[in-house]
C-alpha cells in the first residue's frame, strides 16, 4: 500500500514549553486514479539556548533519497529541485531566495538516512546527542571545528513516501508540504536565509526527505 507521511514542528527559544499537538492535513489528490498517500503532521516546541544570548529553533519535514550523482553544486537532482521549488514559492511572494548551506545538506542527508536505517519517522532521533534538529546542526558545527553562533533559528521539514514514480515525485512531495500549514510556514518563513535538503532512498524505492532552514544572525 502506498504511504506518505509528513511531520512539522516548531522550536522557539522562550521561557515556556509548548507540548506537541497533532493537526490534520488535507491529502493531495493524484492523477490517473492512483490512490493518494495518507498524511500526518505534528507541531511541537522546546526550550533551547545554545549560548548566553538565546537562540531560536524552528523545525518542520522529508521527501525521498536519491542514489544519483551530485551536481556541480554538490546537490542530487531531487534535492536541487526541492530547493528550486521552495525558492520559487518564496520569490513569488516577495521573499528572499534561500542560499544552499553545505553543512545543512550534510546534516539533512544524515537524518534522512538514519530514519531509514533505524526505521523511524520523526524530528527526534534516538541517537544520543542528536535528538533534535538543533542538536544535529550544532554537532555539525562542532565537528567542523566551528564555534556555536550566539543566535540560531533552525527549521526542519521531513517527508516520507513508500514509492516514487511519475506521479509521486518531487512536485507531489513539495505540494504536500505546501498543503500543510506548519510545513508551509517553514518554507515561507521570512527570517530564514539558508537551506539544505537531504534525500535518501532505499533499495525498495522508499524515500525520505529532510529540509533544513537556517538563520544564523540576528
Amino acid at each position: 500500500m502506498l504511504k506518505s507521511l509528513l511531520l512539522a514542528g516548531i522550536f522557539l527559544v522562550t521561557s515556556n514549553f509548548l507540548p506537541a499537538g497533532p493537526f490534520g492535513v488535507p491529502a493531495a489528490r493524484a492523477a490517473h486514479k492512483m490512490p493518494a498517500p495518507r498524511t500526518a503532521v505534528k507541531h511541537s516546541a522546546q526550550l533551547f539556548s545554545p549560548a548566553a544570548r538565546g537562540g531560536t529553533l524552528k523545525f518542520v519535514a522529508p521527501f525521498g533519497a536519491a542514489a544519483h550523482r551530485s551536481g556541480e553544486d554538490g546537490l542530487r537532482p531531487e534535492e536541487s529541485e526541492f530547493i528550486q521549488r521552495i525558492n520559487a514559492e518564496r520569490v513569488s511572494r516577495g521573499l528572499n531566495a534561500l542560499t544552499v548551506d553545505p553543512l545543512l545538506v550534510m546534516v539533512a542527508r544524515g537524518h534522512s538516512q538514519e530514519m531509514c536505517d533505524l526505521n523511524y519517522f520523526d524530528h527526534h532521533s534516538p541517537t544520543a546527542g542528536q535528538v533534535t534538529p538543533m542538536d544535529r546542526y550544532l554537532k555539525g558545527i562542532h565537528d567542523d571545528g566551528l564555534d556555536t553562533p550566539p543566535y540560531l533559528l533552525v527549521g526542519e521539514n521531513i517527508y516520507y513516501c513508500s514509492v516514487s514514480n511519475d506521479t509521486y515525485n518531487v512536485a507531489y512531495g513539495h505540494q504536500a508540504l505546501m498543503n500543510s500549514p506548519g510545513h508551509r510556514a517553514n518554507i515561507l518563513e521570512p527570517r530564514f536565509a539558508k537551506i539544505g535538503v537531504g534525500i535518501y532512498r532505499d533499495e525498495r524505492g522508499q524515500f525520505w526527505v529532510t529540509e533544513m532552514f537556517l538563520k544564523d544572525r540576528e
